[in-house]
């Protein structure tokens, strides 16, 4: 799953992610949106297809799910935008990467990173911290990679 559209101006949309060196890997999918909230239930449905991929249990798709839309909604600056066209407002993309290892679910969502990212005392961080196994952020020239780690079930 991925997507690009051709678009006059600037973009500061970012690559997909690259996996650990010598790291043992499947990518199951990569999805790439406009950085706007009216996308964020095309993230979620990913995460839910990912998981049901591994026929994973419900309530780890629940949580996927959750940590998905988390990670995505941390990248998303408040800024007004006319009403008649979703995501005009910005050309800024967020880039999903769902990579299945031999024992866990790494998804990485990369992005242009909002001044003081990610917000380490706010109620989505939390959460995130809550529903994912691991969580990792680092900003590298203004870009954001969040990277969320779980483990998987035997037999997924």
């Amino acid at each position: 799953m991925t997507g690009r559209a051709r678009s006059r101006g600037r973009r500061t949309g970012v690559g997909a992610a690259a996996p650990a060196r010598g790291e043992d890997f499947q990518r199951m999918a990569v999805l790439t949106v406009v950085a706007n909230k009216d996308y964020l239930p095309l993230v979620r449905t990913s995460a839910m297809q990912v998981a049901a991929l591994l026929e994973l249990p419900l309530p780890q798709v629940i949580d996927l799910r959750l940590a998905v839309n988390e990670a995505c909604t941390s990248f998303l600056a408040e800024a007004p935008r006319p009403q008649s066209e979703p995501g005009s407002a910005t050309r800024a993309t967020l880039c999903l990467c769902y990579d299945r290892c031999v024992d866990r679910l790494r998804v990485t969502v990369r992005g242009p990173a909002p001044a003081l990212w990610p917000a380490r005392d706010e109620l989505g961080w939390v959460l995130l911290c809550a529903v994912a196994g691991e969580v990792h952020a680092e900003v590298v020239d203004g870009v954001g990679t969040l990277t969320l780690v779980d483990p998987l079930r035997r037999g997924a």
